[in-house]
């Protein structure tokens, strides 16, 4: 019997020592081959294939910091989660920038929900939360240069490093937030551009350029070079003129007049636009935007060499003031140019087309078609207006997401990624009279009922035993 009781003790341990072994041996596997799957219908728990790509081809650690606030805390772990479940060099912490405002001065947080990724040196600033900008994030911090931004100064332009009212020194802040080494550049004294100039802005020069200003601007751009040109209703006719000559863009002036801006608890010169056209910039883009003073654009017919693509437009019931002295807003027939006015533009290198041979006579020898000037290498970016840069608007709303967008998309063009958001369909689960009759039938009378004569039965049946 004592033999028999220590073997069955024996046993027993020997049994618990497998079982804890097994639980270990499971835990391990399951924290060294971790598997997911998403069973939604959209796949709105995982990450899209580009995503998946760059992860996987991480050269090495990334350190993320998120800025929630408080109730987003959760979202925001549960998509930083996914992504280091794709690479262990994707790093990432949580921080509450009301519990630590050290920390959040010391990675310049500017606003809620932010997120910082830093790769040694270099680090880029993500606004929100979605899989399209955290992954463009990430590939922006992957590149072994700083993009340098050059600033045009000395010809009246939008002061670089001022923060009074009319300066962009917000501006500056923001790109430099985005990784972007911003400077300032004096062609009245070099007048070159530096081979490192990832893009050049122009903002809205007050006086005439000087010759050697604007053909060191062409010679950039002709060759590939990126820039982001502002205008305004007061900027010299001799500026506007060259933008047609040299980007196929006219500005003819005149103010813009949107009445809608009045309903949307704005002033009427300061078009509010919620809408955009298709365009490479402004691809899911859901922010509003101010443009406080602005002339209209007009790209010319059939511009040779260049396609332009309208970026940002007004509303329908704008209009464009042409007689900037005239102290009558409303439209003026015959005089003013009726809306909607366009305020932005890109500008491209058009598709180079397939060279043809038209047929000729038989036996003659075949005739070439002519050749069609090369146009410009470059790309560039004119807005109407200066204003929504300057510090006094470029906090409204999404004026600071689209400026930095903008020149986002002159340095990156070719690297960044578009993934649209998935949510989940709505598929109503909808009973009809016989099922819900069906349903009522099962699971409130026969289900019970069952149950109750099978357990009638076994107590029948051990009250026989």
């Amino acid at each position: 019997m004592r033999r028999r009781n220590s073997l069955l003790a024996a046993n027993a341990v020997v049994s618990a020592v497998l079982i804890a072994a097994l639980l270990v041996a499971l835990n391990y596997l399951a924290a060294e081959h971790h598997v997911r799957w998403d069973l939604t219908a959209t796949r709105e728990h995982s990450l899209s294939p580009q995503t998946i790509k760059v992860l996987r081809s991480l050269p090495g650690p990334i350190e993320v910091v998120a800025f929630p606030q408080g109730d987003g805390a959760g979202r925001y772990r549960q998509l930083l989660t996914t992504y280091q479940y794709y690479s262990k060099n994707f790093q990432f912490r949580i921080v509450d920038p009301d519990r630590n405002p050290a920390e959040a001065q010391k990675f310049k947080i500017t606003s809620y929900g932010q997120i910082v990724l830093t790769r040694g040196k270099a680090s880029y600033t993500v606004d929100t939360d979605t899989e399209e900008q955290l992954t463009n994030g990430i590939l922006h911090v992957l590149e072994t240069a700083k993009k340098v931004v050059y600033v045009l100064q000395g010809e009246g332009e939008v002061p670089l490093d001022d923060f009074t009212r009319n300066g962009m020194g917000t501006a500056k802040q923001a790109l430099t937030g985005k990784g972007f080494d911003v400077k300032a550049l004096l062609l009245v004294q070099t007048g070159r551009i530096p081979d490192d100039a990832a893009v050049v802005i122009v903002p809205s020069p007050t006086r005439d350029l000087l010759p050697q200003a604007r053909d060191a601007l062409e010679r950039y751009y002709q060759n590939g070079g990126k820039v982001f040109i502002m205008v305004d209703p007061q900027t010299p006719p001799e500026v506007r003129t060259w933008l047609g000559s040299a980007f196929h863009v006219d500005a003819p002036g005149g103010l813009v007049i949107d009445p809608v801006s009045r309903i949307l608890g704005g002033d009427f010169a300061v078009p509010i636009v919620t809408q955009y056209p298709y365009n490479d910039i402004t691809q899911n883009f859901t922010l509003a935007t101010a443009f406080p003073v602005s002339t209209p654009l007009v790209p010319q017919p059939k511009p040779v060499g260049v396609a332009i693509t309208p970026v940002v437009r007004s509303s329908d019931s704008s209009y464009v003031k042409v007689n900037l002295e005239s102290k009558n807003a409303a439209f003026e027939q015959g005089i003013d140019v009726k809306g909607p006015a366009i305020l932005a533009v890109e500008v491209t290198p058009a598709p180079a087309a397939s060279p043809s041979t038209p047929p000729g006579r038989p036996g003659a020898p075949p005739r070439t078609s002519e050749a069609k000037p090369a146009g410009p290498k470059g790309a560039a970016v004119i807005v109407g207006n200066s204003g929504f840069i300057r510090n006094t608007y470029i906090g409204l709303v999404g004026n600071r997401d689209l400026f930095t967008s903008a020149v986002a998309w002159l340095t990156e063009s070719g690297n960044l990624v578009s993934i649209a958001p998935r949510t989940s369909p709505f598929d109503p689960f909808i009973i009809g009279g016989s099922q819900g009759r069906y349903l009522f039938l099962g699971g409130v009378i026969a289900l019970p009922l069952a149950l109750l004569l099978f357990g009638g039965s076994v107590y029948l049946r051990r009250r026989t035993l």
